[in-house]
């Protein structure tokens, strides 16, 4: 591990151009630089110290399970108690629309509706906690695997979900504050990296989220709170990913404030990955960022008899009581040194109802406690069918078996106290001095314009492979990029003649993303005064944005040409975007 990353104790619409002038494009770039969010609303909700949480959605149910909790001292406890004197000064709790069925048989994980989470957030504020409201849009799991309409919005158009959504997260933000929770954030969607409310299309996906901001805000602003509304994604080891789903944001206007990721060790890439993204997307986006989930094993043991998610060592880090405690503090340090606001641990109180798993199985049916029940079954049939039963994380909460405290308790009290996890300077107001930034020369550079006169296509092949495609999810920035894919073998470029460039050295570059690349050959060129430059690219996976460069190209004509070939076999696909001539 770096050292820079350990700790001393244990521990972020564009305007079309038709005519190539400077002008034009100078007022481009200051009306983009107004547009640009100015992190204002979370400067004004910023948290007094580094957030240190976590997620406590089962805690009724196995509370009426029969689990009982310890202090250090080996009296029963309230969990909360015992997260609140370790240092927690958020609870995490995800909302679920109706996760019950006709004969309101719960389906398990907590059965946590606005309802259950109400009296937590409650009791959490009771001890000085305050709560992230988790909305997952949906009545079970809403995961990258799935992402399923609640009942009650089964067969609505986009349109009607948009309203139904916002109707929803007003109604449940009203019980939740009235019941006296201390609500200070609220997540818009559960790990919407593929979806959101059984919308998968990334348009309609951002619309939704959008609404859900506005929801958050105008609940916010008719009780005179300063609420910090965040969006949930998944794999910061994929920056490419996170951001083409956060310019489909921008596009809808959503208004967030703070991203939250989902970093496990195990399955999200390295800390380094981390700590690159947070910093990234604060930088490119202006977001404040944070780790909405994170856990590590204490032990390879199963406590219920149900089987663990995480049931072989994984490496990275020892499979025990002090290895959880260590990537506990690695992540939240890792976070706090590339100006993350906080971390969350999930699944911090979900420990096993008893080690006896006959005992627990009416249990787990009645209560909630497990991971499912079979009453979830007819709402979640490709997940849970017959697969349901008990917690599957027991061996990665932060009590035992037994319900006592872990090392990794005392070391959060560690981190709470000891200054170590500074809160990250409010995001600055954007200011840019428009006139030092050199002009895209390119006309219609990203395709928006539906006049793509400018640009000189041709084909080696029979069958023309491309296309104008209007895709949030495949465009680089705005919706519309250039895109391949054919039945058969390819072979084609795409060149553009720019015109009127001053005397000087240009730079030229494109956007392209993509896979299936087989016998592929892919270049950027350049032909400038007759001579001709090139650099080979290829294409690695969806959103995984390349970006060739060619610098110092002499223009003494007045003119250029830039242009991508592609050579590559059938069912090779990808997209070209923000094609770039820029005078240095």
């Amino acid at each position: 591990m770096p050292e820079t990353v350990r700790c001393d104790i244990l521990l972020w619409g564009d305007l079309h151009m038709k005519k190539n002038t400077v002008i034009r494009r100078i007022l481009i770039s200051l009306l983009i630089l107004a547009m640009l969010p100015s992190g204002a609303a979370f400067a004004a909700n910023k948290p007094e110290a580094f957030i240190l949480g976590v997620d406590v959605s089962e805690l009724l149910s196995q509370e009426s399970s029969g689990v009982v909790y310890y202090d250090e001292g080996g009296n029963p406890a309230d969990a909360l108690a015992v997260l609140a004197e370790s240092g927690v000064s958020h609870v995490r709790l995800r909302v679920w629309n109706d996760p019950f069925d006709e004969q309101g048989r719960g389906y398990g994980a907590g059965n946590i509706n606005a309802e259950r989470a109400a009296i937590l957030s409650a009791r959490a504020a009771k001890l000085g906690m305050k709560s992230l409201i988790d909305f997952h849009y949906s009545d079970f799991w809403a995961d990258p695997s799935r992402q399923i309409a609640p009942k009650a919005w089964a067969g609505m158009s986009v349109d009607e979900k948009e309203t139904a959504l916002a109707a929803y997260t007003k109604e449940a933000l009203a019980l939740i504050l009235d019941a006296g929770g201390d609500v200070d954030m609220v997540q818009v969607g559960n790990e919407t990296t593929t979806g959101m409310a059984g919308e998968y299309d990334a348009g309609d996906m951002a619309r939704l989220i959008a609404a859900g901001c506005r929801a958050v805000r105008e609940t916010a602003a008719e009780r005179g709170l300063e609420i910090t509304v965040c969006v949930h994604l998944t794999d910061p080891q994929n920056y490419g990913m996170i951001s083409a789903i956060l310019r489909g944001l921008d596009i809808r206007k959503a208004d967030y404030d703070a991203v939250g990721l989902s970093y496990y060790p195990y399955w999200h890439g390295t800390l380094e990955d981390l700590s690159d993204t947070v910093g990234t997307i604060r930088k490119d986006f202006r977001k404040e960022v944070f780790v909405a989930e994170t856990a590590w094993p204490f032990t390879l043991d199963d406590g219920d008899g149900a089987g663990n998610v995480i049931g072989s060592d994984p490496g990275i880090y020892p499979v025990t009581p002090g290895g959880q405690a260590l990537a506990w503090e690695d992540v939240c340090c890792t976070v706090a040194d590339a100006s993350g606001f906080g971390v969350f641990y999930w699944g911090g109180i979900w420990t096993p109802v008893s080690p006896d798993p006959e005992k627990n199985r009416s249990i787990w049916e009645t209560e909630g406690s497990g991971w499912a029940t079979r009453f979830a079954s007819a709402y979640d049939p490709e997940h849970v069918g017959n697969d349901y039963g008990g917690c599957a994380w027991d061996n990665q909460a932060m009590f035992d078996f037994t319900g006592h405290p872990l090392p990794v308790l005392k070391t959060l009290r560690m981190l709470s106290e000891s200054g170590r996890l500074p809160v990250p300077q409010p995001l600055a107001e954007a200011t840019a001095d428009p006139s030092a930034e050199a002009p895209n020369m390119v006309l219609n550079p990203d395709f928006e314009d539906p006049d793509y006169s400018m640009w000189e296509t041709s084909s080696d092949t029979a069958d023309v492979p491309y296309d104008y495609q209007d895709n949030i999810s495949d465009a680089h920035s705005g919706t519309v990029a250039f895109h391949f894919w054919s039945e058969k073998d390819m072979s084609f470029r795409i060149q553009q003649t720019v015109n009127d460039l001053p005397l000087g050295k240009y730079e030229a570059s494109v956007w392209s993303q993509g896979g299936d690349m087989t016998d592929a050959s892919m270049v950027l060129y350049v032909i400038a005064d007759g001579q001709y430059y090139e650099t080979s690219f290829m294409n690695s996976g969806w959103a995984d944005w390349q970006h060739p460069v060619i610098s110092n190209i002499p223009v003494a004509s007045g003119s250029l040409t830039i242009g991508v070939k592609i050579k590559c076999g059938k069912k090779s696909w990808g997209t070209l975007d923000d094609f770039s001539v820029v005078k240095k």
